[in-house]
């Protein structure tokens, strides 16, 4: 049947008028509709709703993560103290080999901060041979 054949056959039929309940309860339905309800929850908290409710799993995501960081951060403090106090101070000999490789370390660097041989020559920019020097005088 194609769309033409449709819609004669739909022209034939008598339109028949909608039932006086039906179009009662209809329109009540509509004009509950359109009235704005109102909550029966605090309307200070609605901004709330508005803010988490386009995606509320990213924000319990996003509230855990920050718990985890958290209780990692809390929990990791306590120990650094408690190593920092149980340490043992260094013995006189880790001391004096300390202080040997800090002037090993102080001579190696003052040989690389001395310039080797000459210094430099400065750039000097030199004409291309593909370019011939053609002066003119008229």
């Amino acid at each position: 049947m194609n769309p033409d054949d449709f819609e004669k056959q739909l022209e034939r039929q008598p339109v028949r008028t909608v039932p006086a309940d039906w179009r009662a309860g209809i329109l009540r339905a509509a004009r509950e509709s359109s009235n704005p309800q109102t909550s029966t929850t605090n309307p200070q908290r609605t901004w709330w709703r508005e803010l988490f409710w386009p995606c509320p799993q990213a924000w319990a995501g996003l509230a855990a993560a920050w718990v985890v960081i958290l209780v990692m951060h809390f929990s990791s403090a306590d120990r650094t103290e408690s190593i920092a106090k149980t340490a043992t101070p260094p013995s006189p000999q880790e001391i004096m080999v300390l202080k040997e490789q800090k002037q090993m370390l102080a001579k190696l660097i003052e040989t690389f901060d001395q310039p080797a041989g000459e210094p430099p020559k400065p750039y000097v920019p030199r004409p291309k041979s593909e370019c011939r020097m053609e002066s003119v005088m008229v």
